[in-house]
């Protein structure tokens, strides 16, 4: 991880994001960025609270393990989203990992400031109350997706989430290892559905590249509302 302060760089992803309205001056002096690695933990479960996090460029994944080691990937987020929200308004330490999945800056404030300045803002508070309640809902959305839904459709929604339309590929920013997490099976059971699939004529697979060959077959799969990523 890379600690750094940049006031020009704050002002562009204030502006980008539309976050100048909630992050008042005597919060920004206080800003730093972190900016972490593919493969590093931005958050580790059961650490202290130490800082808030708004995350302003690449994928991360949220996951908890159970004592014999098990992984449950609990979603994948894009920018813009907060990261230790629930915990600071709960006061408890970290409640999963959260790791970088591709190169990511974060908006990093100490969570002493955020205390003291951020949580006694209006519009901080309208901010924070906002984002947790589009996380719940996600999270139901999630929950009853995943019992309503069969896991061919399920993967077939996450395909096309990343279907690039110039190439006709898909390529995952993760490997196809933690999208069988995701999907809260095994790896075996993701590559016997991949290759259902295929022999079907609807994708062929090369590695991590995924072909598409029939997306209109593949589209009538997809859900309508695409719960996982954020």
């Amino acid at each position: 991880m890379v600690i750094y302060t940049d006031p020009k760089q704050l002002n562009h992803y204030l502006t980008y994001y539309q976050l100048s309205h909630i992050i008042h001056d005597n919060l920004q002096e206080h800003h730093v960025f972190h900016a972490f690695k593919k493969g590093e933990l931005i958050c580790v479960l059961g650490e202290p609270l130490s800082y808030f996090y708004i995350l302003l460029e690449g994928d991360v994944k949220v996951f908890t393990t159970s004592v014999d080691g098990k992984i449950l990937s609990l979603r994948i987020f894009k920018p813009p989203i907060n990261l230790g929200d629930i915990e600071l308004m709960n006061n408890t330490g970290y409640r999963c990992h959260v790791e970088a999945l591709t190169d990511s800056v974060c908006l990093a404030f100490p969570i002493q400031i955020i205390r003291s300045i951020g949580l006694n803002q209006p519009a901080f508070l309208r901010y924070l109350c906002s984002d947790l309640c589009q996380k719940f809902d996600s999270i139901a959305s999630t929950s009853s997706h995943n019992l309503l839904y069969p896991l061919r459709n399920r993967l077939v929604s996450y395909m096309m989430e990343y279907l690039d339309q110039d190439t006709r590929t898909i390529t995952f920013p993760f490997s196809h290892t933690a999208l069988a997490e995701l999907l809260g099976i095994t790896y075996r059971h993701l590559t016997r559905s991949l290759s259902e699939l295929e022999n079907q004529g609807l994708i062929k697979v090369e590695g991590q590249v995924i072909h598409v060959i029939d997306e209109a077959q593949l589209s009538q799969l997809s859900m309508d509302i695409y719960p996982h990523r954020q």
